[in-house]
């Protein structure tokens, strides 16, 4: 792999392969194929006090080295952890200084060791391919159910009495692996997972993957390091993109200026990239208030935000009001919490249609 250099940022690829073997029958059914490709590809890049994760959609249009124009997951394919370093190295730019790599079992394993990850959902969701079943609210998601959550391509949402699939393309289930990230490192803070990271990649054995450079003394250093990361210091985005085709096969093609815009943030050429578009929310009633939502989505476009549309949560036992941001939105969500005064800011599945969903708790009786 390739060394880290000076004190910049460090950083990681992390792949996550559709290998099948050892993953047991009860934990969904994920189809069946000869070969290993990368179903998750992600640059993690750890900073001083921060942390940013680009993810690359794995239709993405590249170039490999002896094998020409590729979606970017056939590299894993051809030449394993060394080619697909080389190719996304290439094709952003930036330094791979640590490879991780797990298959299905070890990513499983990995969220039991933590003792689940905290997800949030908007509403009931579910997958009846993957086994994703999960009731709205805050849910800690074991191993199998996380892999089904990471893994869905039927998700599906209960609204209004019905059950509606919603976010089921490749970027949809990128969101949701970046959710699954978040919930990682919140679990990772705990003291006794920090000076436990040598262990528990040892119990996982094969199924997950690291390149020699990584000692048990670094990875417990970068535990350390990310323990005091608040969200809004963690950032995630994935590459823009067009759908097109080259010869008739389907990509994603990189949108351009905006892709060479969103990797200069992590090269250090530029500052975060900032939305100048309006927030977009969802306001739901999580309190039984008669026209709590309404009134509340009045009260925000009034400051100036984006009210797609209004409705009722999943329950009115919400305390607290709650603004779910998808990841990479934190930051911007905070700035809800200003407007109003109050509330809190949570990470988790949000509406394709939206960057924001807030929900209406008992404290917004109060106000």
């Amino acid at each position: 792999m390739i060394a880290a250099s000076g004190d910049g940022p460090i950083n990681f690829l992390v792949i996550g392969s559709d290998s099948r073997e050892s993953l047991p029958d009860d934990f969904g059914d994920f189809g069946s194929f000869g070969g290993q490709r990368a179903d998750v590809i992600m640059i993690v890049q750890l900073g001083d006090g921060e942390a940013k994760i680009l993810s690359l959609p794995r239709d993405l249009r590249v170039e490999i080295d002896g094998f020409g124009t590729q979606k970017i997951n056939a590299a894993y394919a051809f030449g394993g952890a060394p080619l697909i370093v080389r190719t996304v190295s290439q094709f952003t730019g930036l330094p791979i200084n640590h490879y991780v790599e797990m298959d299905f079992f070890g990513f499983a394993s990995i969220v039991d060791e933590l003792g689940g990850i905290e997800v949030n959902f908007s509403e009931p969701a579910r997958d009846l391919k993957s086994g994703l079943d999960v009731q709205a609210g805050r849910q800690v998601l074991d191993g199998q159910m996380a892999l089904a959550y990471a893994r869905s391509r039927q998700y599906q949402e209960y609204r209004n009495g019905t059950w509606q699939s919603v976010d089921a393309s490749d970027l949809g289930r990128i969101t949701r692996q970046q959710s699954l990230i978040f919930g990682m490192l919140a679990a990772a803070k705990r003291p006794s997972i920090v000076f436990d990271a040598g262990s528990i990649l040892s119990s996982v054995g094969d199924h997950v993957t690291i390149d020699d450079a990584i000692g048990r003394s670094t990875l417990i250093e970068l535990a350390l390091a990310m323990r005091n990361l608040t969200p809004s210091q963690i950032q995630a985005t994935t590459l823009p993109t067009t759908p097109g085709t080259t010869g008739g096969i389907y990509y994603l093609i990189a949108d351009e200026p905006a892709a060479s815009e969103v990797i200069a943030v992590f090269s250090g050429e530029s500052g975060l990239v900032e939305s100048t578009e309006p927030l977009r929310l969802r306001v739901l009633n999580g309190n039984g208030g008669a026209g709590q939502a309404g009134d509340w989505a009045a009260a925000l476009e009034a400051e100036g935000f984006v009210v797609e549309s209004t409705g009722d949560a999943s329950a009115f036992d919400f305390p607290v009001t709650q603004f779910q941001a998808r990841p990479g939105e934190v930051g911007r969500a905070e700035e809800l919490v200003a407007a109003l005064g109050f509330g809190e800011v949570v990470t988790g599945t949000v509406p394709e249609s939206v960057d924001v969903l807030v929900i209406m708790g008992r404290d917004a009786l109060e106000r």
